[in-house]
């Protein structure tokens, strides 16, 4: 899988000297940071890069190949491939299985096994490396993430880029694929992939249909490694739309939630319980329980999480012993900690120090950033929240508001801690979290 993510030469099939061109695009994204071989048998230059008529006319070595012509012409230059010693390449032309073209993405993936060759797609977007931005995409106008420790696998190119837009100014990615019809390469090859990967810490993968169920989930299994799961295509409607897009088979959305639950994979409901279990995940340890501690300078949002965490499963907000001593007097020292409208940042962290010291295993803390006290000695709370870090326990954070409030966000996601709008999406994230982690003591317990 190594030359998906760093080939030391790239060659672009269909490659176009006009702007907003699929092939253009491919070939400005790619020179970026890889030597890439134009394929165009019409021009004699792209972006000032020297364009060949054929792969066989190619005096460098090559180790991907980028297809973006029609579907047609699929056949023959996997033949080319062959010949030049290509064994990887990113179809990203659709036109195959989604249209009902099953038999020529089949006569692909036999002509391609015959020669040794490995593909991503087709009808995708590819592949992105955030270690040294290497990406095969024909988007343009976007943001990337910064290198962590999230790989991202996506049927939906759409909704990857999307992603990844999303989770920029918050986390990092390690690796990203838009493996489209996954004729060839699919989420069960990936996730063998990622199981040695050590830059790989978890997997987020959004699917529309799974071939082999029963395969897959023992390769989450196996893995070890945190799986979170948005699966679409769960009713008759979505389904049909899912195999005119990818050509997805449909796939029964109650057993894949107990297959889920099972295996050890997180299934989020939707796109924002989604990036709200990602951003726990990638940010802060994982809780080995589900006792929260809450800390606020304005009790609303924090009332409404605690109706949520009532009719939790595995969340519970006990009652705690707290040195009232150690708070500012005006506190009232329950759980929640209610610090009223007069919280300074140095406030928040005499709080966030007892909760840490506490048996609870989530800090769960609700900003009113727009409170003149807090907003004024903000600087003060990040100059000190390494310390409270240093305890292991998951901080996550709850603020509602405008332009300061977003700004406070990205600070926050900055120091690894991150904050979000909605209390039922965090207390649904956080209940998935902390489900996976039981399942997860269990299975190491018993030595499975």
């Amino acid at each position: 899988m190594r030359p998906f993510f760093d080939p030391e030469g790239v060659a672009v099939v269909g490659a176009s000297s006009h702007p907003g061109k699929i092939g253009y695009e491919i070939v400005k994204n790619v020179s970026k940071v890889k030597k890439v071989y134009p394929i165009n048998p019409h021009a004699k230059e792209i972006l000032g890069i020297p364009c060949y008529p054929s792969l066989s006319t190619i005096d460098g070595d090559v180790e991907l190949a980028i297809y973006a012509l029609p579907s047609k012409h699929i056949l023959e230059v996997i033949e080319e491939c062959a010949k030049k010693g290509i064994k990887s390449m990113v179809v990203v032309s659709g036109g195959f299985k989604e249209v009902g073209n099953e038999d020529l993405e089949r006569k692909m993936v036999e002509k391609a096994k015959k020669n040794g060759i490995r593909i991503i797609g087709p009808n995708c977007i590819g592949v992105f490396n955030a270690k040294n931005g290497f990406n095969t995409f024909f988007q343009t106008n976007f943001e990337l993430p910064s290198s962590g420790n999230l790989a991202i696998l996506t049927q939906s190119g759409t909704f990857g880029i999307g992603l990844l837009e999303e989770l920029t100014p918050f986390t990092g990615v390690s690796k990203f694929v838009s493996y489209g019809n996954k004729a060839d390469v699919d989420e069960i090859d990936m996730l063998e992939y990622f199981k040695h990967d050590d830059e790989t810490k978890f997997v987020a993968m959004y699917i529309e249909g799974l071939e082999n169920g029963r395969k897959f989930f023992e390769k989450v299994k196996e893995v070890k490694k945190p799986v979170v799961i948005l699966k679409a295509g769960r009713t008759s409607l979505g389904a049909k739309a899912a195999s005119l897009h990818t050509g997805a088979l449909a796939t029964n959305y109650e057993i894949l939630r107990g297959a889920c639950h099972q295996y050890g994979a997180i299934l989020a409901d939707d796109f924002e319980e989604f990036i709200a279990i990602i951003s726990m995940l990638a940010m802060q340890p994982l809780p080995r329980g589900g006792g929260i501690g809450m800390v606020t300078n304005g009790a609303g949002p924090c009332v409404m999480a605690a109706d949520y965490i009532y009719s939790s499963r595995h969340l519970e907000l006990p009652s705690l012993k707290l040195n009232a001593s150690s708070l500012p007097s005006f506190a009232i020292p329950s759980n929640p900690i209610d610090l009223t409208g007069s919280a300074t940042a140095e406030h928040f962290i005499m709080a966030l120090r007892e909760l840490a010291n506490s048996d609870i295993d989530i800090i769960l803390s609700f900003f009113v950033f727009q409170d003149a006290p807090l907003a004024l000695t903000m600087q003060a709370f990040y100059d000190a929240i390494e310390e409270i870090k240093k305890h292991e326990k998951m901080l996550i954070g709850v603020a509602i508001g405008g332009k300061f409030t977003q700004e406070q966000r990205k600070k926050m996601a900055r120091h690894g801690i991150p904050v979000f709008k909605e209390p039922s999406v965090v207390i649904k994230a956080l209940e998935k979290i902390v489900r996976y982690s039981k399942w997860r003591q269990r299975n190491e317990n018993s030595g499975s």
